[in-house]
């Protein structure tokens, strides 16, 4: 699995360098072919490397005190984690599991560390954009904080949407939702109940229909309406 520059250039991080800066971050990339339920790596674990996914789906999720799994997030082709990234030395957050075939990219952050201290104009302009991303987490959270509970999950629903969603050709988009009602609520922080209520009010509206492994969004200028 070759990879390139064009590649990396799609992340926020990586946005404001040069060709020749993007070459230099590839040549210290490794590739990483998964299969379905492979570990990426576990909560708790040393923090060795950032992903970066080529194709597939990767669960993140953390296991509660009383052993609970809740999932975090689902980070699919295109992405990368964890978002934390190369700038400190904390255990990796979370737990990370494939849940499809899965390509990735590694950079190793010791390689990306020195990588910053021999092209410090690479560290400016990393830096910026991090910068950048700050205030628009900041912003998405002060959004949440204002929205209701159907708004949220609607949101998170469109959010799903987005990253997971596949167009058929009557185009309704068919989302491939391997988690729980009880896994989506705990992802926006409201109950199973309001997320089954959610459902239920869009279905009587003919926006969506679902079942436990799947919703198929019939009117998507219709859900984004609803928040």
């Amino acid at each position: 699995m070759a990879c390139s520059k064009t590649f990396f250039r799609q992340f926020p991080i990586f946005s404001d360098l040069a060709d020749e800066e993007l070459i230099e971050v590839n040549d210290i990339s490794r590739p990483k072919q998964m299969k379905k339920n492979d570990v990426v790596f576990r909560e708790g674990d040393k923090r060795d490397a950032v992903y970066f996914v080529v194709s597939g789906l990767v669960k993140i999720y953390k296991v509660s005190e009383g052993g609970q799994e809740q999932v975090i997030n689902f980070i699919h082709s295109n992405d990368m984690f964890p978002h934390v990234g190369f700038f400190d030395d904390t255990p990796y957050p979370a737990t990370a599991v494939t849940i499809s075939d899965t390509e990735l990219i590694a950079i190793p952050i010791e390689a990306f560390e020195n990588l910053l201290i021999q092209k410090p104009q690479i560290s400016i302009k990393v830096m910026r954009v991090m910068g950048k991303k700050i205030l628009d987490l900041q912003s998405r959270v002060q959004q949440m904080s204002t929205q209701t509970v159907f708004e949220r999950t609607v949101s998170m629903l469109l959010q799903l949407t987005d990253e997971l969603g596949e167009t058929d050709d009557n185009g309704e988009i068919l989302v491939s939702l391997p988690i729980t009602n009880a896994d989506l609520a705990n992802m926006i922080g409201v109950t199973r109940e309001s997320v089954n209520r959610t459902f239920n009010q869009l279905k009587k509206s003919n926006i969506i229909t679902y079942t436990r492994q799947q919703v198929v969004v019939h009117d998507y200028e219709a859900l984004i309406d609803r928040i």
